[in-house]
């Protein structure tokens, strides 16, 4: 990503270059995800389930700061490539509970490790 000639009111300030920062990192970890089909959004899913029970679907969206909406609408697509599982919540019959499938789960395996790969590139000029 080009950055104009910026004026030193914008480079001298810690926070500008911190989001500047952030917007590059995010998307370098986009591009690096798309490569695998996923997306940043997607990835947050299969990451919060990579280990432990079944996870409440609200939960997952609360903590991706989703709406409802957008988490079913998240979760159906992942649902669909088979890398994930909703089942009912037995304990509440309204509420549905997530899990990865094995391609899910292999699939978020190959998504870390290019993030890691990603991150050590746009970190290496700060490690010179």
């Amino acid at each position: 990503m080009a950055t104009p000639d910026l004026p030193a009111a914008l480079t001298d300030r810690t926070a500008f270059l911190l989001r500047l920062a952030l917007a590059r990192a995010e998307a370098a970890g986009e591009q690096a995800l798309a490569g695998l089909g996923l997306t940043g959004r997607e990835y947050g899913v299969l990451a919060l389930l990579e280990s432990g029970p079944r996870r409440a679907q609200h939960h997952l969206g609360a903590v991706l700061g989703i709406d409802r909406t957008t988490t079913v609408a998240l979760l159906g697509g992942l649902q669909a490539r088979g890398l994930v599982d909703r089942a009912p919540d037995p304990a509440d019959r309204r509420a549905h509970r997530v899990a990865l499938t094995g391609a899910g789960e292999e699939l978020r395996q190959r998504a870390a490790a290019a993030l890691v790969d990603c991150e050590g590139r746009f970190l290496r000029p700060l490690r010179s």
